[in-house]
């Protein structure tokens, strides 16, 4: 009977933390100042997944780095991954079911590419665009590990594609935040299906102060719901 596929905490590697602070430096710049590189981020996050973590990867698991899970024939086909409650401490919710990922991951990248186009949506628009991707990208959950990285990367690389500049305070590594975005993340996963969307402003709100220009003066929208309700 074969053996179970092993367990992936990245973060768990010798000089990890260090390793990761100065790739993850090198990438931001890149974000900052390379359309190219945006756009190949936001097209396929699978290559930018595997660019960070390949050397992470279990010995004879290089399939951990760059793949979905839920993709067929490999060792992810099955893997269903959870995460702590912040309003139930002890217990756990889960992403979305391996089966599901791959497709979902195909329409996110699609509706990330039409929020990026539309020329009609004002700041809050393009704000609630970015926490639909962020929020969809962290529902779904499609790797085994190492998702907050790309999941940041992508949201640089939308928030410059949209012409909106940075914030100091924001990194992809280390993560720039805790239990305060990770609960308003909670509320958007574990929403009733179909009633998602209704949460964005919440985490939105959270994301604003990765943001500088408009989003750094009073905002007029606090509140508001999101317009993909």
């Amino acid at each position: 009977m074969p053996s179970s596929p092993p367990p992936w905490q990245a973060h768990d590697a010798a000089n990890f933390d260090a390793t990761m602070g100065v790739r993850c430096a090198a990438l931001l710049s890149e974000i900052k100042g390379d359309q190219a590189r945006r756009q190949a981020i936001l097209a396929d996050p699978r290559d930018l997944h595997r660019e960070l973590f390949a050397s992470f990867a279990p010995p004879g698991h290089g399939e951990y780095a760059g793949t979905y899970r839920g993709t067929a024939g490999t060792s992810l086909a099955r893997r269903r991954i959870s995460a702590d409650c912040q309003f139930e401490p002890g217990e756990h919710y889960e992403f979305c079911a391996p089966e599901e990922v791959p497709a979902r991951m195909d329409r996110l990248v699609l509706n990330t590419e039409e929020l990026l186009q539309d020329p009609n949506a004002d700041h809050f628009g393009r704000l609630i665009a970015l926490t639909y991707t962020f929020c969809w990208f962290g529902k779904i959950h499609p790797f085994l590990d190492g998702n907050g990285h790309v999941q940041r990367a992508i949201f640089a690389a939308m928030a410059t594609e949209f012409g909106y500049p940075l914030s100091p305070r924001f990194a992809i590594h280390p993560r720039p935040y805790d239990r305060l975005l990770a609960t308003a993340l909670e509320v958007f996963s574990r929403a009733p299906v179909g009633e998602e969307n209704s949460e964005l402003s919440l985490a939105a709100e959270y994301l604003a102060f990765f943001l500088d220009g408009p989003f750094s003066a009073v905002r007029k929208h606090v509140g508001s719901s999101s317009p993909y309700e």
